[in-house]
């Protein structure tokens, strides 16, 4: 399958924003440190330059501008990540004034239902996972700090959308990609639409079998002073090892309760 070129923060920036503040070589910087991912360790100049849709030469350029702040290393041809970049994704971890307080809240729900546990956020199209407590269990469900789950298919997802107003919400939908991970995956933006508004008001979001056969995901939401949701605290097991029933009527009002006392203490943080 031929790789699909990058042009969200290179091209499409350069094409549509007229600003001289913005620093182009930057974002194409950001973008080849995106390049890499799970199926992409190990790349080389030219895999570098295809995928981020720039030069060989500016690829070259970005790349040894990397390696020499410590983020790229190369052996022979290929190019790959150092555990340095971390601390670039650990800056915004940090700026959160409320991580310790959710991380309290999400570790007693953890070993009170032996589920793992995350707080993620929305990012586009996308949820991305910024905080997790595994349960010690010896299998997992692959989901780890930084990972990224289509908003669609996702409780988390969900969970925003249903706080957008409906024009908003519309104009989002039209724009999410839709697939067929499994013949329960809702495939067209009106359903999903009319879906989310008739349960705009519930206060959590339950995804059933979307993303994965036999997987359900739950989620519940973390507002800040001014009731604006900033994140969701989800739990996702395969129906395997919790059963529907006990996920939404055992495993939902814990996390509930845990999301509801994460906020209250956020709203008395005086800089939040």
């Amino acid at each position: 399958m031929p790789r699909k070129k990058n042009k969200l923060m290179t091209s499409k920036v350069e094409n549509e924003i007229d600003n001289k503040e913005i620093v182009t070589a930057f974002i194409k910087g950001l973008s080849v440190i995106k390049a890499f991912d799970h199926e992409n360790t190990n790349m080389t100049l030219s895999d570098v330059a295809k995928k981020v849709d720039i030069t060989r030469a500016s690829a070259r350029r970005l790349l040894l501008t990397l390696e020499s702040l410590g983020y790229v290393s190369h052996t022979d041809n290929f190019f790959s990540l150092t555990p340095k970049v971390i601390e670039l994704g650990y800056s915004y971890f940090a700026s959160l004034p409320w991580t310790d307080i959710a991380y309290k809240n999400i570790k007693r729900v953890v070993d009170e239902c032996t589920l793992s546990c995350s707080i993620s956020i929305l990012d586009g199209q996308n949820v991305i996972c910024i905080m997790r407590v595994p349960a010690t269990r010896i299998l997992n469900e692959g989901i780890h700090v930084g990972s990224r789950l289509p908003a669609a298919y996702t409780a988390t997802g969900r969970l925003f959308m249903s706080h957008m107003e409906e024009k908003e919400l519309y104009n989002y939908l039209l724009k999410l990609p839709y697939k067929e991970y499994t013949s329960k995956s809702i495939k067209d933006p009106d359903s999903l639409y009319k879906k989310l508004l008739a349960e705009k008001n519930q206060g959590y979001q339950i995804v059933e079998e979307e993303i994965e056969d036999g997987l359900l995901s739950i989620a519940a939401p973390i507002y800040n002073r001014e009731n604006k949701m900033i994140g969701a605290m989800n739990i996702g097991s395969h129906l395997s090892y919790k059963n529907t029933e006990t996920l939404k009527k055992k495993v939902l009002p814990l996390l509930i309760e845990a999301a509801k006392e994460t906020s209250e203490a956020i709203k008395l943080l005086q800089h939040y």
